[in-house]
């Protein structure tokens, strides 16, 4: 699985402890890619509390990648084949872009703006 993130463009690979960090942006959080069985999950969290109508919506309208709440912080997994492995970078780049925007409206309407 190292192999086939780095030769699809992802950074800072490295493995600890059997689990493999990755990054699909240098300016991104570190992604996770575990092995279960034969078959490896991908998973990227944000710090942020999605609600459950957010997670709704992205899981609707990405149910390759459910979105979940993991640890307190907002999560999307996807089970790898060659088809999803290439979806990875736009999928994390489309929820990090959504939690950012979520935080903005949060911090706007508790800030009376």
């Amino acid at each position: 699985m190292e192999h086939l993130l780095r030769e699809a463009g992802f950074t800072g690979v490295e493995v600890v402890d059997g689990v493999i960090y990755a990054r699909s942006d240098p300016t991104f959080p570190e992604f996770t890619a575990t092995q279960i069985g034969t078959n490896w999950l991908l998973a990227q969290t944000w710090p942020l509390r999605a609600t459950p109508m957010q997670i709704a919506q992205w899981s609707a309208q990405h149910p390759e990648a459910p979105m979940d709440i993991y640890q307190g912080e907002t999560r999307i997994t996807l089970r790898v084949t060659p088809e999803t492995l290439a979806l990875w970078a736009d999928l994390t780049r489309a929820m990090v872009a959504l939690c950012v925007a979520w935080r903005r409206e949060t911090r706007q309407r508790d800030e009376g703006m």
